[in-house]
């Protein structure tokens, strides 16, 4: 399967299981149960992973459009596909730290840094859409 393929697949991934993480954590604020904080944990962490697969599938691809001149168009992504994916490193880090040690101090901090994230990676992921719909046609 070629790159391109590989991160389109994973990308539409990366952007909605991150945003189930999401109702999940704000599911975990309303009904403070342990159970719901467990599984949108599990949420979070497994489509933060997806997310970093998908960032550095992302970066081989335009690395490899970069050879054919193309990559000018991807640029504002791949600025954003990187900052996105650093942040998802941290939302890992932070979100494995939650699972044993329960500081609010550092949920406040993770679900900032969280829902940021979250909406940065919508963006982006409309903006490539968008221009991907202009480049073809």
């Amino acid at each position: 399967m070629e790159y391109n393929l590989v991160h389109a697949m994973i990308g539409r991934f990366a952007v909605l299981i991150p945003l189930l993480g999401l109702f999940f954590e704000i599911a975990t604020l309303i009904t403070q149960k342990e159970l719901v904080f467990r599984l949108a944990g599990g949420i979070v962490i497994f489509g933060s992973i997806l997310a970093i697969i998908a960032g550095l599938t992302g970066a081989q691809e335009y690395f490899y459009l970069m050879e054919e001149a193309e990559a000018s168009v991807y640029l504002w992504h791949a600025v954003a596909a990187s900052v996105i994916t650093f942040s998802f490193v941290l939302i890992l880090i932070m979100r494995i730290t939650l699972f044993f040690k329960k500081k609010e101090a550092l949920f406040v901090v993770y679900m900032i840094i969280y829902v940021l994230t979250v909406i940065a990676n919508l963006f982006s992921n409309e903006v490539v859409v968008h221009t991907l719909r202009e480049h073809l046609t």
